[in-house]
């Protein structure tokens, strides 16, 4: 045997002496003062073993199995008497088993002891009365491995009784270290997990036999939806483990602790259950979840019951204004209750429709969106929404006498709103629904480069901010075409909440309550005007309905036409028109229409030829192009002819509001009479190609711009052909371009490229700047 091994044994040895010693001292100040008396030792346990729910009851000496009757032992589950499940009582020496037809799950099991009950040689119990029963949740043998949910308890058998038992945490961090005995007439050791860490114990038996434990966490949690409610609410919440598909005790308390409602729940897959309690008294309350196979309870956070005070509702705003057609968002306030009902209308106005909502987030208030387009379409169901989705609509009850085929007409509709569902009892708040005229108010002209992706207004007005999206009134074929529509009293059709705008605006065209063409505006002799044909499937609608505001964007070289293929020169005219009769969107029966003329040009750049710079650095090259601001485009600067050393040189820059482009090349080491090509590629236009000279230091030398694209020199072979690495019109290896640009808009990254923003130009700033009146000025003539 090992020294360790030894100090162990000798360790053990010693502990088992002070724990009989212990117990000794125990036993005498016991209800069992004398030991010549017949005595129960304490330490019942409940628990299963081979398959058999038991409660083991040691006494001190041999039992008399006449007095085993059911009389004489009752068995309590938080004062309930359950006597009823047990099957047998059967003694052994001095341990009593008591068998039950199922594991009584609670850690509440008390067992009563008659002072009837005898030991073998007549004396009757001397400490008869009520003790408290250990619930083990999981029994481990000899040779056993099982799992255990920290906080519950483990039942350690052994094969006889008074067996010593020693427990010792295995992991690293784990000094755990137990050591016990079962106790006389008993053959369980019960270890409680509640205060363990986490992790592996082994458990040795004096015979040498080990068994292994590992302690787990259930995670168990008792959890309230709002911890202050009043006594027209009720308790509710949910439990959740680690562990599903188990039952659940949840017990609401009060301040006392005493039990107020109880019920059991069935944890899912999971590992979730709702519960709900009724509560009619004010105070504090606690709901205490007990999962009933490992016995692990968990306590929630305080809930504070007030009584609940008279229900009230009012109109937040006393006058909410809309345009006819467009959706008004009218916010209902509530106060001690969570349903109201809103009335909109009166027999007055030929129009009236009830509308009970509930206050799903608790915040006091809801907001209803009353779609005036729908409700005119004879909808009721569908013309009221709410802005928060933890909030409902719970009832909608159109006033049949009350009700219209067409869109409701301008003027003032009374709101009513009382707490409850109730809408003949008299309103507590009242207000006005104003609705005005609606108007289309005009249609502009905008371009961007193409393969930009508008999915929203955010990304629209960041392209606005960023001059990746211009006004113009000539755009390049291939970029695309963008008509800013500014019309109200459309929100309503078109559904700005719904996620895709583009379908609901088309759905309305078919419609022919509006109608949207481009056509050739000149078509020359003899020939009639091709219109573009724009459907669903060509362009992108983006809503900005809070402004009255919509973006209808095509890309002008993936549209056919009714005659001819657009060509550079082409004018066309937008019209958009909203019809006199269809929807009767109109208010006089007239027609409203607005327009606007652009010209399709060819997509080209152009630089001064030749090119001239000097033998110095910082020399800047640029151009102008008809694509979109915002393109990125490409230059490359290669020697030609007899220039040696060659040369390569690359920048990436993009497109300015004002239709340039421009850059700076370091040209100190080359000399005056070199010569050179310069090439930009990019957008949708051809590659442009010109000659350039060097010429003497000095002149043409610029200020390096801190916001221009910084550029590298390759030097090249003496036979014209690339450095290694580089290819063909490609940034030779090592060669720096600008930056990434900001999404897929063409923005340059920060401190790239040409600088074609607006410092300062915030979003805010742009969505006014975009929906003023005069806008931004045409560019271009």
């Amino acid at each position: 045997m090992s020294e360790t091994s030894k100090l162990r044994a000798v360790t053990l040895a010693a502990l088992m002496v002070c724990s009989v010693f212990a117990g000794a001292i125990a036993f005498s100040g016991s209800a069992a003062a004398d030991n010549h008396e017949f005595t129960y030792e304490g330490g019942a346990a409940h628990y299963q073993t081979g398959g058999q729910a038991v409660v083991e009851v040691p006494f001190n000496s041999n039992v008399d199995s006449a007095s085993l009757t059911a009389a004489n032992f009752t068995l309590t589950d938080d004062d309930e008497n359950v006597s009823d499940s047990i099957t047998d009582i059967s003694a052994s020496g001095g341990t009593v088993t008591v068998e039950t037809n199922e594991v009584v799950r609670s850690n509440d099991l008390e067992l009563e002891l008659s002072g009837d009950i005898r030991n073998a040689t007549g004396e009757t119990l001397a400490n008869d009365g009520t003790y408290d029963v250990d619930f083990a949740a999981v029994t481990v043998g000899a040779d056993g491995d099982v799992n255990a949910y920290k906080g519950s308890k483990v039942a350690v058998v052994a094969d006889s009784g008074s067996t010593d038992v020693e427990i010792v945490g295995t992991d690293d961090d784990n000094n755990y270290f137990r050591s016990g005995n079962t106790g006389t007439n008993s053959e369980v050791y019960i270890f409680d997990t509640s205060n363990r860490q986490l992790g592996e114990y082994e458990v040795t038996y004096e015979n040498g036999s080990t068994a292994t434990v590992t302690v787990r966490q259930l995670g168990l949690s008792a959890n309230i939806d709002d911890t202050n409610i009043t006594t027209d609410d009720d308790v509710e919440g949910n439990v959740t483990a680690n562990a599903g598909n188990r039952d659940v005790d949840v017990v609401l308390l009060d301040g006392d602790d005493d039990e107020v409602a109880s019920d059991t729940v069935s944890l899912s897959g999971q590992g979730e259950a709702d519960f709900s309690f009724d509560v009619s008294d004010t105070g504090d309350y606690t709901v205490e979840a007990t999962d009933l196979d490992s016995g692990v309870t968990n306590e929630s956070e305080s809930i504070t019951v007030s009584k609940a005070g008279e229900g009230r509702a009012d109109v937040a705003e006393g006058v909410v204004t809309e345009q006819r057609g467009d959706i008004a968002n009218i916010t209902v306030d509530l106060q001690n209750t969570d349903t109201a009902t809103l009335t909109v209308g009166d027999d007055d106005v030929g129009y009236r429709t009830n509308v009970t909502v509930e206050d799903g987030s608790d915040d006091g208030q809801v907001t209803v969106q009353f779609n005036t387009y729908e409700a005119s379409i004879g909808n009721a169901q569908n013309a009221f929404e709410v802005a928060d989705s933890d909030d409902s609509i719970e009832n909608v009850e159109p006033d049949s006498q009350n009700q219209i085929d067409s869109l409701l007409d301008a003027g003032e509709y009374p709101l009513e709103v009382r707490s409850g569902d109730d809408a003949s009892v008299d309103a507590e708040g009242v207000g006005t629904l104003v609705l005005e005229e609606r108007n289309t108010s005009a249609l502009d002209s905008w371009t961007a480069a193409s393969g930009t992706d508008f999915e929203d207004t955010e990304a629209v007005y960041e392209a606005v901010q960023n001059s990746n999206l211009t006004q113009d009134d000539q755009i390049a074929y291939g970029d695309l075409a963008v008509h800013q529509l500014q019309a109200s009293g459309l929100e309503g059709a078109i559904d700005a909440n719904d996620d895709d705008a583009t379908s609901e605006f088309w759905s309305l065209e078919q419609s022919g309550a509006v109608d949207l063409t481009v056509e050739q505006t000149d078509a020359g002799a003899n020939r009639d005007p091709y219109e573009v044909q724009l459907a669903q499937s060509n362009t992108t609608v983006v809503a900005d309905a809070d402004n009255d505001t919509y973006f209808i964007v095509y890309d002008t070289d993936e549209v056919g036409t009714t005659g001819d293929d657009i060509e550079a020169d082409d004018g066309l005219t937008a019209n958009f028109t909203v019809a006199a009769d269809e929807g009767n969107l109109t208010a006089d029966d007239e027609k409203q229409t607005v327009e606007d003329e652009y010209e399709i040009v060819d997509a080209e750049h152009t630089l001064d030829e030749p090119v001239n710079v000097s033998a110095a650095a910082n020399q800047t090259i640029e151009g102008e192009t008809t694509v979109a601001p915002g393109t990125e485009l490409s230059l490359r600067v290669r020697s030609s002819g007899d220039t040696q050393p060659s040369f390569l040189k690359t920048a990436t820059v993009y497109v300015s509001e004002n239709e340039t482009f421009s850059s700076t090349f370091d040209f100190s080491e080359q000399e005056a009479g070199d010569t050179f090509d310069v090439t930009v590629r990019g957008g949708v236009a051809d590659s442009e190609t010109v000659d350039g000279n060097v010429g003497e230091g000095g002149a043409n030398e610029t200020e390096t711009d801190t916001n221009e694209t910084v550029t590298e020199t390759e030097t090249m072979t003496e036979t014209g052909t690339p450095a290694e690495g580089t290819e063909t019109g490609t940034p030779a290896e090592g060669t720096e371009t600008a930056a990434p640009t900001d999404g897929e808009t063409g923005t340059p990254a920060e401190g790239t490229g040409t600088s074609t923003g607006t410092p300062g130009f915030g979003v805010v700033v742009a969505v006014t700047a975009l929906l003023a009146a005069a806008f931004v000025a045409v560019r271009r003539d």
